[in-house]
């Protein structure tokens, strides 16, 4: 186990798409636009195995890293603006 943070990303998840289907993690949101939910690598991955699908562990943190990078302009590393948190969270 390791002793260091989890990296946890927030994404979107369209009602149509096939990952709305698989295992969401606890605290997910049903929103007008879709399913919200944080992740963290092996929730994520988790939820890709439960529709049959097998990513490595070390590729879904690559593609997390890869989303920190690319994150939309106004968040920080550390999350969303205050503007844009969910209950004040």
């Amino acid at each position: 186990m390791r002793h260091r943070p989890r990296t946890m990303i927030t994404l979107l998840v369209a009602p149509d798409s096939p990952l709305a289907k698989g295992r969401m993690p606890r605290g997910a949101a049903l929103e007008s636009a879709g399913i919200r939910a944080s992740f963290d690598a092996v929730s994520y991955a988790a939820l890709r195995a439960s529709l049959g699908e097998y990513v490595p562990l070390q590729e879904v943190e690559t593609m997390f890293d890869e989303a920190i990078r690319k994150r939309a302009p106004g968040e920080s590393a550390k999350g969303p603006t205050p503007s844009t948190a969910e209950d004040g969270k």
